[in-house]
């Protein structure tokens, strides 16, 4: 049983692939879209997501300006969403670019599965749909290739 639906905001094919199987494993559904503009065409038509997984460099609008964008329309009567940066940008200065922009965390690629879980149930956790499933071990997760 899926417990909720994550967006998922990456232009890379790659990393799409690796975020969809890891959000399987610990039961999220997810919406992946490959650009800013898609991931805000998304959100005015849905309510439904429990985070948004942000990549900050996108094609057009990068992910600090979707944030921004996101946050305006949340203030304008919108229904507040949890934003999670996830990014190869791994300095104090970007984490602290990303908390600026809006958004509410910071996941800096790589990352270990269980890192990615304990974010996930710090912003995506749903008390009526619990996901307390325990990664013991990396090698419990399937190939991600093919």
């Amino acid at each position: 049983m899926m417990i909720a639906t994550l967006l998922v905001v990456e232009d890379n094919a790659t990393q799409q692939h690796v975020i969809r199987t890891l959000c399987n494993w610990f039961n999220y559904e997810v919406h992946i879209v490959s650009t800013a503009e898609e991931a805000l065409d998304a959100l005015a038509c849905s309510t439904m997501y429990a985070a948004v997984l942000l990549d900050l460099g996108l094609p057009g609008l990068d992910g600090f300006q979707c944030a921004r964008t996101i946050r305006q329309e949340e203030s304008q009567g919108a229904t507040h969403v949890p934003i999670i940066a996830l990014t190869a940008r791994a300095t104090d200065e970007d984490r602290k670019k990303c908390l600026e922009s809006g958004m509410d965390d910071y996941l800096s690629k790589p990352f270990a599965p269980e890192e990615f879980r304990r974010m996930l149930l710090r912003w995506a956790y749903r008390p009526k749909e619990p996901n307390l499933k325990l990664l013991e071990s990396t090698a419990q997760l399937k190939p991600l290739d093919g």
